[in-house]
């Protein structure tokens, strides 16, 4: 593509949300890499022009390659991450699979952690047929599975102003019920100006 063509997209997709940054309402810009962004020099530098193309905005990190957060990488990462004031995602999947991530709980900006629940339905997370992206994330969390994270998320809100929860099991109301049984997890916990959002 054109380099001037690539820069008016850029410019055009940052028009179309400043309204909600405007408004209050842009948490993050959170880009999710898929498993084939591997840690290098090359995908390192590509990450670091989209930093520099949304520059002013807070801008959100979810690895999907393991290798991110393995024993040779992880501490790089990390830093890599504060260097450019990226909010951390920590991920809840299904473990067991090539490219499953383990739960880093870090909080790598100041402003902003996040936790992304893609539920752990082991079956259908590369089921083959499946007609819908709500099939694969077809996961109830149960009101154990949850507060278990009601701890971890408090520590993060000591490093971070806001640390939000998104749920990503979006079959029926999975995420929603789930979310307001977290919601009920943290009520009258938050104090001072750390702050939860669940969505």
């Amino acid at each position: 593509m054109p380099g001037e063509i690539l820069d008016a997209m850029w410019e055009r997709f940052k028009i179309a949300i400043d309204p909600l940054r405007s408004a209050g309402k842009l948490g993050a810009v959170h880009f999710q890499f898929p498993p084939w962004v591997v840690p290098s020099r090359e995908w390192h530098a590509h990450i670091e022009d989209r930093a520099e193309r949304m520059k002013g905005f807070q801008l959100a990190t979810e690895f999907r390659q393991k290798k991110w957060f393995d024993d040779e990488h992880s501490e790089a990462t990390l830093e890599f991450e504060r260097q450019h004031n990226f909010a951390h995602v920590v991920l809840d999947m299904p473990q067991g699979f090539s490219n499953s991530l383990p739960q880093i709980w870090e909080a790598t900006s100041p402003n902003l952690a996040i936790l992304r629940l893609h539920g752990r339905n082991a079956e259908t997370w590369y089921a083959k047929g499946q007609t819908a992206a709500s099939d694969r994330f077809n996961y109830d969390y149960s009101n154990e599975e949850l507060e278990q994270f009601v701890e971890k998320m408090r520590r993060l809100a000591t490093h971070a102003a806001l640390v939000q929860a998104i749920f990503n099991n979006n079959f029926e109301d999975q995420g929603q019920r789930n979310a307001a049984t977290l919601k009920r997890e943290f009520k009258g916990e938050a104090s001072g100006s750390n702050s939860f959002a669940l969505t």
